[in-house]
């Protein structure tokens, strides 16, 4: 008689990573940063889609406004942060800072970013983005969220015919994609485990602020 063995399957989900550009202009830089990176993610395996903030129209955030969770800009943004697992984030650089798009996409946001990782990567006309890219990271962070440890920033200088020409920074920006889709698993998977234990549990760290 021949012996069958049960193999037993793991099912292994696709990464699912959402890019969000956070820039309203029109060919903007910030777009092919974050599209760039993307396609490392899908090279890596990833499922991937961006949210140009230039296409949805998100009113400024009001808490005391109730309704404001019904509109569809609003809901369709909460149901993208949910649906994903890891984000890259892109900024310009205004006035050494965030963009006032960006930070009003993450006002609305907190459960739905908490516990996922993010790459940023930033557009600037000279100064190679770095405040706007700690800025957002430490808004992320206070999400409860996770950065990588390193970012892609541009100068003017780095794009020609609104193209990206610059080598280095088309380097960064294909690790950047390819850490996302590596790492996310592994923090979603204890973030979960932890918040499992529940908020009265100390043990659950952070997380156990979102049970």
């Amino acid at each position: 008689h021949r012996k069958h063995s049960r193999v037993q399957l793991e099912v292994v989900m696709a990464v699912k990573v959402l890019g969000v550009c956070g820039s309203t202009r029109e060919g903007s830089r910030t777009k092919i940063l974050v599209e760039t990176a993307l396609a490392a993610a899908v090279e890596s395996g990833a499922e991937a889609r961006v949210l140009d903030l230039r296409e949805v129209q998100l009113p400024i955030f009001e808490t005391r406004r109730e309704d404001v969770w019904e509109l569809p800009p609003v809901t369709k943004i909460v149901e993208w942060a949910e649906w994903a697992d890891a984000f890259i984030l892109g900024t310009p650089e205004y006035h050494g800072g965030i963009s006032g798009a960006l930070k009003n996409w993450m006002d609305y946001l907190y459960d739905e970013l908490s516990g996922k990782l993010c790459g940023v990567v930033s557009a600037s006309g000279g100064g190679g983005g770095t405040v706007s890219i700690l800025a957002t990271k430490q808004s992320f962070a206070y999400c409860h969220g996770f950065n990588l440890p390193f970012h892609a920033g541009t100068r003017g200088s780095d794009f020609e015919g609104g193209k990206l020409i610059s080598e280095k920074v088309r380097d960064r920006l294909v690790r950047l994609g390819h850490d996302v889709v590596r790492y996310a698993p592994v923090l979603r998977k204890t973030f979960k485990e932890a918040r499992e234990l529940g908020r009265d549990d100390p043990r659950s760290g952070f997380a156990g602020f979102h049970a």
